[in-house]
């Protein structure tokens, strides 16, 4: 039992995929997703956080959390079937009734609409009170075609509160 206070509740099951906490045999993937340049281009992790000892710190972070009220909502997304790691989402207080949701896949896993078919069960498993947003890079177009096949509508380029950094939000049409 997780001792930690969860957004919603675990393990989502769907089609395909299944989210799930993250387990210590999801780290090798995990890792060769952090050191992977181009799947953490348009990621905001520190630089220390994408070498092999940061990612370990990370991982290890997210996993100890569970067990604390100080939750980090971060998730693995896995093969239904096979249980094997495919990438991770999670979701964050924002604001106010406001949440912001993230998603992530190992590179070869891309094309598939993994990332697709999480965020729709991600979103699903929500109270229908919480407003969902994303933001995302201007350039990261693949991102944005997940947001908008999973039901987001780009508002354009906004300031995030927390970065303060500029990107493009986008928020769940309910």
């Amino acid at each position: 039992m997780r001792k930690g206070k969860t957004m919603i509740n675990l393990p989502i099951n769907g089609e395909r995929v299944k989210i799930r906490y993250f387990e210590v045999k999801d780290y090798p993937s995990f890792l060769s997703f952090m050191l992977n340049e181009k799947s953490t281009k348009y990621l905001m992790f520190a630089e220390e956080q994408k070498t092999e000892e940061g990612a370990k710190g990370l991982f290890d972070f997210v996993v100890a959390s569970y067990n604390t009220n100080d939750h980090i909502h971060s998730y693995a997304i896995v093969d239904e079937k096979s249980d094997i790691y495919i990438g991770s989402c999670g979701l964050s207080p924002y604001g106010d009734g406001i949440v912001e949701c993230y998603f992530s896949i190992n590179e070869d896993f891309l094309g598939n609409n993994f990332a697709t078919d999480a965020l729709k069960l991600m979103i699903q498993s929500l109270s229908d009170s919480c407003e969902v947003r994303a933001y995302c890079s201007p350039e990261n177009s693949a991102a944005h075609a997940v947001l908008l096949k999973s039901g987001f509508a780009n508002k354009g380029l906004s300031l995030h509160e927390h970065f303060k950094t500029e990107g493009c939000l986008f928020v769940y049409k309910k």
